[in-house]
């Protein structure tokens, strides 16, 4: 995504690529956090609690714990996140995340958790 541009968003075709690209990347460090949560003897009651057990374990800080909450209401949230009242996907929100790079924070986080995993001996 890093040779995407704000201009480049007006096509549609990279638009949704955008949309489909970053949908998968929450996905999997959604998938990432519930399965360290998992493997660390934590019963998780869902997306949120699997990252409030990480934070507990010393695994996540409490800023990356935002980052994390923001990601799985990204992904799970179509109400108020990236769709709005009618359906239709809010471009703001993708140009932002775009625009500042804030996919490379989310990619960053879910290594994080997996190199803090191997540190600890846990194998997941």
């Amino acid at each position: 995504m890093d040779n995407l541009s704000i201009d480049d968003l007006n096509d549609v075709y990279k638009y949704l690529s955008a949309v489909y690209l970053l949908q998968v990347q929450a996905k999997s460090l959604i998938d990432i956090v519930v399965k360290a949560a998992s493997a660390m003897g934590f019963e998780v009651e869902g997306y949120i609690d699997a990252g409030n057990k990480l934070v507990s374990a010393g695994l996540l800080s409490n800023e990356e714990f935002s980052r994390y909450r923001s990601v799985v209401r990204f992904r799970n949230n179509c109400g108020s996140s990236i769709w709005n009242y009618y359906g239709i996907i809010d471009v703001n929100i993708i140009r932002r995340i775009i625009s500042n790079r804030e996919y490379r924070e989310v990619a960053k986080l879910g290594v994080k958790v997996v190199e803090e995993l191997r540190r600890r001996g846990i194998d997941c």
